[in-house]
């Protein structure tokens, strides 16, 4: 093999303050993974000697990693000769900074041969000392195959030359091939019969037009037979008995198969066409189902692992690609977990390889039972697995998955009568956070199994720290979550609402908190949207709404004071949200008038027909309804008017910078004075401090709610001032 060397691979993002040194680095690492994990052989060479190989290419040849480094390019070549010979033909090409692209013999360190195909370029054709890069992969089985489907195709010409009746292959009515007897019965020389049009052979053209009946017989996969005077070249004319059949029924594009013997003197020969018809039939059956099964067999171990029958590294690729660009498409995760037996090395040296083998196969089993029928189980090498998981809406499932994972697979197997357990190590990487291509995803992945390994074996771990102490702490909350539910862990704080002008409590707001026995009191903030997501939020909602309103008409339903309860989206949407309303009204006593129901901007304007005739429902009921966040989600107030919205809360971004920041208040005023306009109340969320209350006030806002006016306290302090 002849010349250059690789310029340095640069790499794909680089920090902005990264060294030189650290780029060299990355560049470095990026580089040797590529060459570690290609399927084929790739060399580098200068001066006609190896400088860099990966470790496909030193295997294809017989070599370790690192014996190839150094060595002449002849000692992959059978001879002296054969070397010179491609240094001719490969010395002008790469030169022109053309690609090599050939067939050739080469030499395993044993001496034995094999045929490769070879591609290769010089790195720069106008510096061939820069070196070269020569790409090889074992051409030896896909010769075998098409040397065995030349051989078939001979027999099948044999067949055909020895025969004593003529044949031909038709398609559009004209020989596309023939035998030598058919040339013969016709009077045709060698070769001209084919491309010829069936009409040649008859005299006229009415008789050719009657086949248009036989054709459509044909092509319902009937056998036509019959006797016929047909016209040779010369122009004489002989009787010949004639069979045709579609080569596949309801196809006619697919041609059409003819036999003719002549009988001029020879009728009994009848029986014999017809034999040699069926026996053609046979041996075409049998050469094509032979051809195909060795054909899917072929497709099948090209991409999947010989041992467990899972997909290889070759369909691995493949599938992750596709999921990534799925994942792109719709904006979801594609996860990646690398899985690595614990200390199989020893089970398998230590007791031999049928056992490991059997070992492997039971753990390709439990994967398929413990995986979706979507995601994808890789076998990759030795007792290496990879498993692709599409479209996962969290890293908390992700790794849920890998905890069935590692209880599934640490559970006993007993193989030859002994019983043995093995446990995995599994690293997560998810896309996009970790990786945007198949590769880089597998080696983070890769990289964070020895991490597993390095926790003690037997875990998971994820790439990214952040992400595995997210998916802990979540799977956590949501399991705390669920048992503070029946262990009346859940308080309702109140905060008071007072009227912007006499500064009087006119009513609370409910917020929900969660005592939590270890962590203390949490705030929703923490909890809200994994109950969201989980759906317990329809059963701490529905616990709320039953407190705030019993609250409510313990402290006095004769004050007036109202109680405004807040509705997630989840909770919104939910088709028995009016009659829980209707209920706990009806159990607790309160007047509906006294119950305000907020929901937020974004809500409200997603599915608006939907929101507005829930709204309605709820109206109905008597309740008052309240626009919560209001301005966040940019909606038109007039777009409100549809609504039957008692109020609008100011969101606490715009009040938090009155009266100091002119665009905030003059803001804050306008939706003050539209809302107005409307006939819509305003309160204003988040005022802190004396300044805002004045602004606030001076603008004609109607109601306050802060640490100014008061924050939120459990329900028996909240209670005091009225009990």
């Amino acid at each position: 093999m002849n010349d250059p060397a690789p310029r340095g691979i640069k790499p794909a993002l680089e920090s902005p303050g990264e060294s030189y040194a650290g780029r060299t680095r990355h560049t470095q690492l990026e580089y040797e993974a590529l060459l570690a994990n290609a399927s084929i052989g790739i060399a580098f060479t200068r001066d006609r000697r190896f400088f860099l190989c990966n470790q496909r290419f030193a295997e294809m040849f017989g070599w370790g990693p690192d014996e190839l480094i150094g060595q002449p390019g002849e000692v992959v070549y059978t001879s002296r000769e054969s070397y010179n010979a491609l240094g001719q033909i490969a010395v002008p090409i790469l030169s022109s900074g053309r690609q090599l692209d050939l067939e050739w013999e080469l030499r395993r360190k044993d001496g034995s041969t094999f045929l490769c195909r070879m591609i290769a370029k010089a790195l720069d054709a106008q510096n061939t000392q820069r070196g070269t890069v020569w790409i090889v992969e074992d051409f030896t089985e896909q010769r075998r195959a098409e040397d065995e489907l030349q051989r078939v195709l001979a027999e099948q010409q044999a067949l055909l030359d020895n025969v004593v009746v003529g044949i031909a292959f038709t398609r559009d009515r004209r020989n596309v091939r023939c035998n030598r007897r058919f040339e013969e019965l016709f009077g045709f020389a060698p070769g001209a019969a084919v491309g010829s049009s069936a009409r040649d052979m008859y005299f006229t053209d009415e008789e050719f037009a009657r086949r248009d009946e036989i054709y459509e017989q044909l092509n319902r996969g009937r056998t036509h037979s019959r006797e016929q005077w047909l016209r040779r070249q010369d122009g004489s004319g002989f009787w010949c008995r004639i069979a045709g059949r579609a080569v596949k029924a309801g196809d006619p594009a697919k041609g059409h198969v003819w036999l003719f013997e002549d009988i001029t003197h020879a009728h009994e020969a009848e029986e014999r066409v017809q034999q040699a018809l069926d026996a053609l039939e046979r041996k075409v059956a049998e050469r094509t189902a032979e051809l195909e099964e060795a054909k899917a067999r072929a497709q099948h171990m090209a991409g999947h692992d010989a041992l467990t029958g899972l997909a290889n590294r070759r369909l691995l690729e493949d599938r992750l690609t596709q999921a990534l660009a799925l994942s792109y498409r719709n904006r979801q995760q594609t996860a990646v977990m690398f899985i690595d037996l614990d200390r199989f090395k020893t089970i398998n040296d230590s007791l031999g390889h049928t056992v490991g083998d059997a070992l492997l196969k039971e753990v390709a089993q439990r994967l398929a039972k413990a995986l979706r029928t979507g995601d994808t189980i890789c076998r990759i090498g030795g007792d290496e697995f990879v498993v692709v998981l599409p479209e996962v809406k969290r890293s908390s499932d992700v790794a849920q998955v890998a905890q069935k994972v590692i209880e599934q697979l640490s559970a006993p197997v007993t193989v030859e009568e002994r019983e043995l357990v093995v446990t995995p190590s599994i690293g997560i990487t998810v896309f996009p956070d970790d990786g945007r291509d198949a590769e880089t995803l597998i080696r983070n992945a890769d990289a964070a199994m020895y991490h597993a390994k390095e926790m003690g074996r037997a875990n998971y771990q994820f790439f990214t720290e952040q992400m595995n102490l997210a998916a802990a702490r979540r799977l956590a909350l949501e399991s705390d979550l669920r048992r503070a539910l029946g262990r009346d862990q859940l308080r309702v704080h109140y905060q008071p609402i007072i009227e912007a002008k006499s500064g009087q409590i006119v009513g609370h707001e409910a917020l929900v908190r969660w005592q939590n026995p270890h962590r203390g009191l949490v705030g929703p903030l923490e909890f809200i949207q994994v109950a969201e997501e989980t759906g317990l939020i329809l059963k701490i909602g529905e616990w709320v709404l039953r407190e705030a309103c019993r609250w409510a008409t313990f402290i006095g339903v004769e004050r007036g004071l109202q109680v405004a309860v807040n509705l997630s989206p989840r909770q919104f949407n939910d088709p028995k949200l009016v009659q829980l309303v209707a209920k706990a009204l009806k159990d607790t006593g309160l007047p509906a008038r006294l119950l305000e129901l907020e929901i937020t901007e974004s809500t409200a304007m997603q599915h608006s027909d939907v929101a507005l005739s829930t709204l309605n429902k709820l109206k109905e009921l008597g309740v008052s309804i309240a626009i919560d966040d209001f301005g966040t989600g940019y909606s038109s107030l007039a777009y409100l008017k549809r609504f039957p919205v008692d109020k609008v809360k100011i969101d606490r971004a715009f009040v938090g910078d009155v009266p100091a920041d002119a665009d905030q208040s003059a803001i804050v005023s306008a939706i003050v004075a539209l809302a107005h306009a409307l006939e819509i109340q305003v309160i204003a969320e988040g005022v802190e401090t004396v300044t805002q209350r004045e602004f606030l006030k001076s603008c004609g806002c109607d109601f306050l709610q802060g640490y100014l006016t008061g924050r939120p306290v459990d329900a028996d302090s909240a209670a005091k001032e009225y009990v």
